[in-house]
């Protein structure tokens, strides 16, 4: 009977153990012929073909459809593209999924959603009455410059509108934040405690006491955690699996995590468990228990960890997958032009905006916020162990002394590194001719044109600076893989908007800004794939449709290589498609 028992357990957790290891496979058994539509390869010199033939998830064949039709296995699914657009998955190149995860479903007191202060205003004193007392009311995207006339709150003020409760707002380039009193007592901030560092810090009014407002990353980090341990894991795991879901409805096959917004280890395992190709036998048994979302075929995911965050790096650059992989590391050399920390060579302009609204210093340029030294030997280090490295940059001295930083460091020449400047608003030419010389290559912020191309020209830089704002033309006049990227949360992750963006070079309210570097519809669409790719070290693997490669694809209603330009961005996506598995489809019924 004992031996029976033990049979019997043995074959009930080996049973088990089969089942865990057979699960989630998304690697597809099957063939698809599409055809019947338009086909943009992304290849130069290769005319639009008929038909593309895929097995299990890579493309086998592209040509003309009768020729293709000799080769195909039985069983082969046919699709009819009904002359829709099928075309390699846009690459979101730099974005944030965590922080997008942590804001889903914030109160949004955006521009894009309010018109007025006092819609603003209205909006949040309206919503505040929907929450219990003690429960967080957090709020996303308040943004002074999109909103005339929008003043930031008052400890004072947001005390008496949320008495009861700990209410926090954050900007919508998440460098500035503010609270109320009972906000910062859950963090466990008071006026006596010190200040993070000189560019990040709590305000105090010239009695001592705290303002409410909150000024970048490090200070914000205690109302970070507290307010993670008040919405709960469940929750935050179901958003990062929406906010995944919402990267593909635009569109995207792959996603790259600029500074993946976490020093948890267990944020890590979670994407790891949700992107890649098979996810480990313990992360399928913490997922049979509910510990991990249950898995489903989804984006791509490719990481860049945050410098103050190294001791998530793996051993090797050899770590990961195709599905998700960790590639490098990110730095912050500067800040935002919102926030006056955006680091320029000479000042910024003084305006209502600027001195009475954003309380910029007079004569204020910025400053950086690395030590060279310091820099210099961490980017020595991490490039000689084979990790790409990624700036944010966004003012012309902040570039300028980064390049003058790799020009110097002790770096391996004619290595492959494909390091990076991410947001690049300010790019000098002579920068660009030394990224070209340096094999460094930009990833452009491109909406900022779109959202803050005006408040740019007439309160932050003045004209003539917003005139070469994001110079993509000229970037791309020096042979240089740029890409195009949204930075959600700032804005969503939607390629096509960049895409219309970067040809038209035109504001909402339609100012055109700096013509001569606009680039091409073409150009365009390679910069959020082929490009983009490039920029990952995945372009012998994606972002292109070409023997070999994975089948990763967008069917789009329309060709945007013949949509009138100023229509680019209303294009529907149709489906998203990933290694063959469809990851999103819109429902026409």
């Amino acid at each position: 009977m004992r031996n029976l028992l033990i049979f019997l357990g043995i074959s009930v957790v080996g049973y088990f153990i089969i089942i865990i290891h057979n699960s989630d496979n998304f690697i597809p058994n099957s063939s698809q012929l599409y055809y019947n539509g338009n086909i943009l390869t992304m290849e130069d010199n290769v005319e639009s073909p008929e038909a593309v033939y895929i097995e299990n998830g890579i493309i086998k064949a592209i040509g003309d459809k009768h020729t293709i039709e000799k080769k195909v296995k039985q069983n082969t699914t046919p699709i009819d593209l009904k002359g829709k657009t099928l075309m390699p998955g846009f690459i979101d190149p730099h974005t944030h999924p965590v922080a997008s995860a942590f804001l889903y479903g914030m109160i949004d007191l955006s521009g894009f959603k309010h018109d007025s202060k006092e819609a603003v205003w209205s909006h949040l004193e309206k919503s505040i009455s929907q929450y219990k007392p003690n429960e967080w009311i957090l709020c996303k995207g308040f943004d002074q410059v999109l909103v005339d006339g929008l003043d930031p709150p008052n400890i004072n003020y947001l005390d008496s509108i949320a008495p009861n409760n700990p209410i926090f707002i954050a900007s919508l380039p998440m460098h500035s934040y503010w609270a109320n009193t009972l906000a910062f007592q859950a963090a466990g901030i008071s006026k006596h405690s010190p200040n993070p560092s000189e560019s990040s810090f709590y305000e105090k009014d010239y009695e001592g006491n705290l303002t409410g407002y909150i000024s970048e990353q490090e200070a914000f980090k205690p109302f970070k955690e507290s307010m993670i341990l008040a919405l709960g894991n469940d929750m935050l795991k179901e958003n990062c699996v929406k906010v995944l879901d919402a990267y593909a409805q635009n569109g995207n096959t792959t996603i790259t995590a600029m500074g993946i917004t976490t020093d948890d280890p267990n944020i890590i395992r979670l994407y790891n468990h949700l992107s890649s190709e098979r996810s480990s036998f313990l992360n399928k048994l913490l997922s049979q228990v509910g510990l991990l979302p249950k898995r489903k075929p989804s984006v791509r995911h490719f990481v860049f960890i945050r410098n103050d965050a190294s001791e998530l790096l793996p051993l090797s650059i050899n770590n990961g997958d195709d599905f998700f992989k960790i590639v490098g590391v990110k730095f912050w050399y500067d800040g935002s032009p919102y926030t006056g920390s955006m680091y320029i060579d000479d000042p910024y302009l003084e305006s209502d905006l600027t001195i009475d609204k954003l309380h910029f210093p007079h004569s204020h340029s910025g400053v950086a916020l690395l030590d060279k030294d310091e820099f210099s030997a961490l980017i020595s280090s991490y490039d000689s162990h084979g990790w790409q490295i990624a700036t944010h940059a966004q003012g012309d001295m902040a570039i300028q002394e980064i390049l003058d930083i790799f020009q110097e460091a002790d770096l391996e020449m004619g290595k492959d590194s494909r390091h990076r400047l991410e947001h690049c608003l300010l790019l000098e030419e002579s920068s660009i001719q030394k990224m070209e010389k340096l094999n460094i290559h930009p990833s452009f912020h491109i909406n900022h044109l779109y959202y803050y191309g005006e408040a740019l020209a007439e309160n932050i830089i003045g004209e003539k600076r917003a005139a070469e704002i994001l110079p993509v033309g000229t970037a791309e006049d020096h042979s240089l893989r740029y890409s195009l990227h949204a930075d959600q949360p700032m804005f969503a992750s939607n390629p096509l908007s960049l895409i219309h963006t970067a040809v038209n070079r035109k504001t909402r309210d339609g100012k055109l800004i700096g013509p001569h570097n606009k680039v091409t519809v073409e150009s365009a669409l390679k910069a959020m794939t082929i490009y983009s790719a490039w920029q990952i070290k995945m372009d012998d693997k994606i972002g292109s449709i070409e023997v070999g490669k994975y089948a990763d694809f967008v069917i789009l209603e329309k060709n945007p290589l013949e949509v009138l330009e100023d229509k680019i961005k209303y294009i529907q996506v149709i489906e998203t498609i990933v290694n063959g598995n469809t990851i999103f489809k819109l429902d026409t019924e």
